[in-house]
């Protein structure tokens, strides 16, 4: 299923490039894809700290009802994650002729993310596990994400 999803994924993009201009909407969808990241990121980091710290200071109902709400703001992440990551890469191969280090970093990051966080989701294996967990929550890869972000709007209308 997800070769299918990323073919017609490819698919529409190369319909799409050649009447996509030098305009507005490319930069609109690169600036969405961080938007919808930042909404995802730290809406659900801020869940995950305050469900650690009400583990440790309440107990009963508030712990169980912040529980059960895990599961579904965990869909919701990885489908906002998802999101801005087709638009990041849209956004991308659409300015393709302009590829530069910064751009390619930027991509290389949010592909070991993006299938680290997909890997950690979606396998069962202890060790595999472990080592997405770890690599998915490193906040080195979390600083340079942004620290690119940040150059990559910085240095585009160069």
């Amino acid at each position: 299923m997800f070769d299918k999803m990323m073919l017609f994924l490819f698919l529409l993009i190369s319909i799409i490039a050649p009447f996509a201009g030098e305009g507005h909407a490319i930069n609109a969808l690169g600036s969405s894809a961080v938007a919808v990241g930042l909404i995802a990121n730290i809406g659900f980091m801020l869940y995950n700290r305050l469900r650690m710290f009400s583990k440790n200071l309440f107990h009963g109902e508030i712990v169980k009802q912040l529980q059960l709400m895990y599961k579904p703001l965990l869909n919701a992440h990885i489908m906002l994650n998802m999101l801005g990551y087709f638009a990041g890469m849209t956004h991308g191969l659409l300015y393709v002729r302009h590829l530069e280090p910064i751009s390619i970093s930027l991509v290389f990051v949010m592909n070991v993310l993006m299938a680290s966080g997909f890997l950690l989701r979606y396998t069962s294996a202890r060790d595999v596990r472990i080592f997405n967990k770890l690599l998915h929550s490193q906040l080195i890869l979390s600083v340079m994400l942004v620290m690119l972000v940040i150059l990559h709007a910085m240095t585009a209308e160069e």
